[in-house]
């Protein structure tokens, strides 16, 4: 039993590899592909954005479904269409089209990721999750920080196109192990109508909501439009609550929100990913234009610290297991704000020393807390809601991720366009960043780390009054499918 439980924690992992893996690859390209193009850092972050869009609109969707019919069935087809997107990604001739595939790979994406806390929680034991948490989160920060490390040298040496085709081969495996190794579950909501309606309010909520700060500068929008757009989407977002309120078998049951420490989690896990993220975001461009290291080089020196994570992500779930999660989430959120300190005294005189020491607390931060706080918000889960809090749990973090590419990188530009207007007199245009002074360029950094040491304080209040739920450890209240484990240890379906 415990040999085929390590295959299921194996596939999963491979599962979160692939898309962290794909991840951090994109993102070290970015700088190469702007210049590339001759497109500004807003431009280019559509590449991410779109993709990260995509996801959050359709994370509770496939949520819901796999409540429905079964989460096995939805992680395979998730890693099917990622592997499938990445590979019409890699074949792009234009702009244009690798957007359009992006989206592909969204959906795909949405359907991997609802799906991972989901099956966690209802095929191991209550008192093994915190160490399959750990695991989890062991895996996809190692396979965001080896994309920085391998994408460095496939941008420097074969081209960007190879970031996409490269993750194939490794989606295919992924998918043969999914289909053999994950087991098939039963589900206690087998003839339940889905929400059509609420998930279009929902998917139209975030998108009128996400576009407007990253679309200002590409599509020349004024100040008028973006408002309308933020007010559309209080719109849609309040008939979202409405119709979810009033539908009998409603998308998000947001009566979930009303334990306050799930909210608590949720917000910290949304902070946390939020300034997590836009750090690591914004350190290829710290690395290329101010140090003046190559893209190959700079993904190795995101790679290295990272690799602390192989010891903390576990770690930090046996200490759940064992001590409960507040501990470590505490731990993680005190790290964050010492290297988002030193992140802010980055310069160009600084060795390389110091940023290791910076990135190597943030990626502490990152493995203590990951594991900790998913395991809070999965302990407060109603039996028959699984998936759907599973979702949730994803669309805050996810959400988190968005908007912390979105907000550091509109602080970085921003800055630097005023600033660079101001010494020149005109606008400035194209990539810009690239003939920036290294003074204009660490401003932007600056301030955009300012605001990281803000947010990680509030991360920090927040974890200080969330706790985890003590009873869900009981047999009685096992999450899991207890029939369709004791057969799953018979043989693989």
């Amino acid at each position: 039993m415990e040999h085929k439980l390590n295959w299921i924690i194996f596939t999963l992992a491979l599962g979160m590899f692939l898309w962290s893996f794909s991840a951090g690859i994109v993102n070290i390209s970015l700088p190469t592909i702007s210049q590339y193009l001759d497109i500004s850092t807003d431009m280019v972050s559509l590449i991410v954005i779109v993709h990260l869009i995509t996801l959050i609109s359709f994370l509770l969707v496939f949520g819901r479904i796999g409540d429905i019919t079964g989460y096995k069935k939805i992680f395979v087809m998730g890693i099917s269409i990622f592997t499938m997107g990445s590979y019409f990604c890699g074949i792009s001739l234009d702009f244009v089209s690798l957007i359009i595939f992006r989206i592909i790979q969204g959906i795909g994406s949405a359907m991997l990721l609802s799906m991972v806390p989901a099956i966690i929680s209802t095929v191991f034991p209550p008192r093994m999750r915190g160490k399959v948490f750990g695991y989890i989160s062991l895996t996809t920060t190692l396979g965001l920080s080896s994309g920085y490390g391998v994408g460095g040298y496939v941008t420097q040496y074969m081209g960007w196109n190879w970031i996409f085709l490269m993750v194939v081969p490794v989606g295919i495996i992924a998918t043969i192990f999914a289909v053999k190794v994950l087991p098939s579950q039963k589900t206690r909501a087998q003839n339940v109508k889905f929400d059509i309606i609420g998930s279009l309010l929902i998917g139209l909520t975030i998108l009128t909501f996400i576009m407007p700060f990253n679309i200002e500068e590409n599509l020349g929008w004024g100040f008028t439009s973006i408002v309308i757009t933020f007010v559309i989407s209080l719109i849609l977002g309040i008939t979202f609550v409405i119709w979810e309120l009033k539908h009998s078998e409603p998308l998000l049951d947001l009566s979930i929100l009303k334990n306050i420490y799930i909210t608590l989690s949720l917000l910290a896990g949304f902070i946390a990913t939020l300034v997590l993220t836009g750090t690591i975001y914004l350190l290829p461009f710290y690395l290329e234009l101010i140090m003046g290291y190559s893209s190959d080089f700079a993904g190795l020196i995101i790679l290295i610290p990272s690799l602390v994570v192989i010891f903390i992500g576990p770690l930090s779930g046996y200490i759940s297991d064992n001590f409960g999660s507040r501990i470590p989430t505490i731990i993680a959120c005190i790290t964050l704000i010492m290297a988002i300190i030193l992140l802010y005294r980055l310069n160009q005189t600084v060795g390389i020393l110091f940023i290791f020491a910076a990135l190597g607390i943030r990626a502490l931060s990152e493995g203590m807390f990951t594991p900790a706080n998913n395991k809070t918000v999965m302990s407060h889960s109603p039996k028959e809601k699984v998936g759907s809090v599973s979702s949730l749990l994803n669309t805050a973090r996810y959400m988190g991720l968005v908007m912390g590419i979105v907000v550091f990188n509109e602080i970085f530009v921003t800055t630097i366009s005023n600033e660079i207007t101001d010494l020149i007199g005109i606008p400035s245009t194209g990539a810009f960043q690239f003939s920036a002074p290294v003074g204009i360029l660490l401003n932007g950094f600056q301030n955009a780390f300012i605001l990281g040491i803000a947010m990680s304080l509030l991360i920090l209040i927040f974890s200080m009054f969330t706790k985890e739920n003590k009873n869900y450890d009981k047999d009685e209240d096992y999450l899991g499918d207890l029939d369709s484990l004791k057969k799953y240890k018979e043989g693989l379906p």
